[in-house]
């Protein structure tokens, strides 16, 4: 079963730490869509190396740290800050 608690905390986390990343100028970052994709999968794999919250063992990925991606990746779509 997974537990809802380190989901939400994790997003929650990951939505207040990725606005706060500041880009600098727009044009000159190059992050383009595979940068992102690659940056979901070492999170992924990085989770998954993590494993699960002790006594949770139907899930193999740390939740925390895979929604805490999640709230980092939205936040900078929604948020975009620059300097």
């Amino acid at each position: 079963m997974i537990s809802i608690g380190p989901v939400i905390f994790g997003l929650i986390l990951g939505i207040i730490i990725g606005s706060q990343i500041r880009t600098g100028n727009i044009t000159d970052t190059s992050f383009k869509a595979s940068s992102y994709v690659i940056i979901i999968i070492a999170g992924l794999i990085m989770a998954w190396q993590l494993g699960e919250f002790p006594f949770y063992d139907y899930f193999p990925l740390s939740t925390a740290f895979a929604s805490a991606l999640i709230g980092v990746l939205l936040s900078k779509f929604i948020f975009a800050r620059s300097s």
